[in-house]
């Protein structure tokens, strides 16, 4: 009989990042199971902790008792607790962050989601019986159509409080038990869909496919198709074929922005088996739909980054779609990357990955090359128009002849031939906000945040300047604060300034913005995607969010604003990253029964990044790229770890910095050793910020000296604290 548990203390801290061993108490033998949650002693107070593994016999003399039994079940499987191993060993990451990633923080307090008020029509309801009352018809109607709803959902449609309490008085409406959604999420009704007829190349494809998952072997399949070719399908019908086969599937793509969309399309194929994953969901919401996938009840996964945690029993298609999207890095402990999540998974359930994309990264392109993935291409359009034709407009050549628009001639003339055939256009920036920067024109004093080494950016529709970082406010500046001058001017284009441009051009034609500010309320994205996909606009403006994933068929026109700021960001990503945001805002265009047309306005129209967008040639791009990264010892060629330092006195982190990269000396030679040197936003959220880079074929090796190394450092305590985050292979180095 095992009567003592390995026990991972709920503490983020390195000085606990560790197991400790606990004796089980006779009532307790025979109930805690690796993955529960348990209640110990831990120096004079109480923790709760998660159960790794049992033991016949304790590694150290003094053993305390387990407390408590805090789950009746598991919460962590066998795969999850030793997904928890590697991620903390991959990452350079605490044991604890790592789980904290996998288990919602709802069920790790011991805690269960709310229960949902959800509402449903009474039996032998006659609508009739509202032509006086409009709100009372129009809530009645709602749940008609779309059956019962929680409470949230009925107010998030305009459904008062009072109507509430007036219809159930009436006996007109009546809650239900939650159950009566256990099969549907809070989205609105969807009709169910069967699967579409498969033109040749995706036939090829989807034949490939099967073919994997027939063999129940592990695989990983780069599905390069051109936007627009019928990549979607192509995973629904993979998707049924591994329901058929008593196993799940998990699709992943990255940004929230998509779900909508996405959602209406799984819910339409497999009704009541889809569970949604994203960080928008309530704490009860998350931890409702993990308990739907726990159960079995949810075999089918849709969401974003952390979905790829989801704890799905038999995994057997796992899908990144626009895989070469740099959301998929997790920013914050544990540093992971999506990708590689989803391969470790893989392999471990003898699944097939599916990574799609019309722009893959180049580090999965060069891993088909290499052998390590199969390649299935798609290079044609199910829509009866092909690619959209391409016009570069060098906005250079524009001032010369003395336009100074935002908008080029060529692309006005097209946005009015598109609104007088009643079609739709869609305008990218990748820039919120009206103006970049306010500058002083008479001593060139530029607004900066005064905690982050930024320039503020002024927002028009709420009067004042906004930091993007640390969200810093300020009112505009009348004078100079530095001369006093009044000649105070706004400098480049955001999407508030696009979005007053054409109200002056087109007065009276609907358009909508989309971006970080008018999609931070809940529901936003869902509001904003279905009004203009039921043409309750003509234009659409926005940012990153809208230039993949979504589908408008009556979209024909697609403007880019500038396709330079990406290109200029100090990264050695940023060509890649303007290459592939270009080609997947340009296959918006023409999806429909129209043709399309994309107009690119640059000031760098000969870069090659922005060449090969606008001819659509992904492998001359890759070309040229691959070899820039050759030369300079970048990935795919080599990984990076970065040591980032930070703290709020800056002589305290260069110290600090140049100390922990003395440490690293002894592997000069055989990795190149860069810094310690500023990170290019030197500042953020008032921290200074210093970096070191090491750069060298398979670091991963080096992870157990680094991660002591690292481990060392946080736990020396310093006059003034320093904070160091370590990234294994970061996507962004800003």
């Amino acid at each position: 009989m095992r009567q003592y548990a390995e026990i991972l203390i709920d503490l983020v801290s390195d000085a606990v990042d560790r197991p400790f061993h606990y004796r089980i108490l006779p009532h307790l033998q025979g109930k805690v199971q690796p993955g529960c949650m348990v209640a110990v002693p831990f120096g004079n107070k109480r923790y709760r902790g998660f159960v790794l593994r049992l033991l016949k016999a304790p590694e150290v003399a003094a053993v305390k008792d387990i407390a408590a039994l805090e789950t009746a079940e598991p919460l962590l499987n066998h795969e999850q607790l030793a997904l928890i191993a590697w991620l903390s060993h991959r990452y350079f990451c605490r044991k604890i962050e790592a789980l904290h990633a996998l288990v919602p923080a709802l069920l790790r307090q011991g805690r269960r989601p709310a229960r949902l008020q959800v509402f449903a029509l009474a039996p032998c309801i006659e609508p009739e019986d509202f032509n006086r009352a409009p709100a009372q018809r129009r809530a009645v109607e709602i749940l008609k159509t779309r059956g019962p709803l929680p409470r949230s959902e009925l107010a998030r449609l305009g459904v008062k409080s009072h109507v509430f309490r007036v219809l159930e008085e009436k006996g007109i409406i009546r809650a239900v038990d939650e159950v009566a959604l256990a099969k549907r999420e809070s989205v609105a009704a969807v009709t169910p869909t069967e699967p579409l007829p498969l033109k040749e190349s995706q036939q090829h494809c989807y034949d490939r496919l099967i073919a994997a998952l027939d063999s129940r072997r592990c695989s990983k399949l780069l599905l390069h198709g051109i936007t627009g070719s019928g990549k979607t399908e192509i995973y629904l019908q993979g998707i049924a074929h591994c329901l058929a086969q008593g196993r799940s599937a998990l699709v992943m793509v990255p940004e929230i922005a998509l779900t909508p969309q996405m959602i209406e399309l799984f819910q339409g194929r497999f009704p009541g088996r889809t569970a949604v994953l994203h960080s928008r969901l309530t704490p009860s919401e998350k931890s409702r739909q993990w308990l739907r996938i726990c159960s079995g009840e949810a075999d089918v996964v849709l969401g974003v980054r952390s979905a790829g945690f989801a704890p799905l029993k038999k995994p057997g298609l796992i899908v990144l779609d626009e895989e070469h999207d740099h959301s998929y890095k997790q920013e914050d402990a544990p540093r992971y990357h999506a990708r590689e999540v989803a391969w470790w998974r893989a392999r471990y359930h003898g699944a097939v990955l599916v990574l799609g994309s019309a722009t893959p990264s180049l580090e999965s392109y060069y891993e088909v090359e290499q052998g390590k993935a199969g390649l299935l291409r798609m290079e044609t359009r199910v829509t009866p128009y092909q690619r959209p034709a391409v016009q570069v407009v060098d906005m250079r050549q524009e001032l010369k002849q003395g336009h100074r628009r935002i908008f080029s001639r060529p692309l006005l003339e097209e946005l009015n031939r598109v609104l007088e055939r009643d079609e739709q256009a869609l305008l990218f920036l990748n820039r919120r906000g009206f103006a970049s920067f306010v500058l002083c024109r008479e001593c060139g004093f530029v607004v900066r945040c005064p905690s982050c080494a930024v320039s503020l950016t002024l927002h028009l529709d709420q009067d004042h300047m906004v930091c993007h970082y640390c969200s810093h406010e300020s009112p505009v500046p009348q004078t100079c604060p530095s001369c006093g001058g009044i000649r105070i001017r706004y400098f480049g284009a955001g999407t508030q300034r696009v979005e007053n441009e054409v109200k002056e051009l087109y007065p009276g034609v609907a358009l909508i913005r989309m971006d970080s500010d008018t999609t931070s309320t809940r529901g936003a994205h869902q509001r904003l995607y279905r009004q203009f996909r039921e043409g309750k606009a003509k234009i659409l403006i926005g940012t990153q969010m809208i230039a993949k994933g979504f589908d408008f068929p009556k979209v024909t026109l697609v403007g880019v604003i500038t396709a330079d700021t990406t290109l200029n960001l100090p990264d050695f990503r940023a060509a890649e990253r303007t290459f592939q945001l270009l080609t997947q805002v340009a296959g918006r265009a023409g999806r429909g029964s129209r043709p399309g047309k994309v107009i690119i306005q640059t000031y760098h129209p000969d870069h090659y990044s922005i060449k090969t967008a606008a001819e659509q040639d992904y492998e001359a791009f890759y070309r040229l790229e691959l070899e820039n990264r050759r030369q300079l010892g970048y990935p795919p060629f080599n990984d990076l770890i970065r040591f980032l330092f930070t703290g709020t006195e800056e002589s305290a982190v260069w110290e600090a910095a140049a100390s922990f990269t003395r440490l690293l000396e002894p592997l000069r030679g055989q990795v190149e050793l860069l810094g310690p040197a500023p990170a290019p936003l030197q500042r953020l959220k008032t921290y200074y910020r210093v970096q070191t880079i090491l750069k060298g074929k398979k670091l991963g090796a080096l992870a157990p000296r680094l991660r002591n190394e690292a481990r060392a450092f946080r736990m020396t305590k310093t006059e003034t604290p320093v904070r160091l985050a370590v990234d294994f292979n970061p996507q962004v180095v800003l």
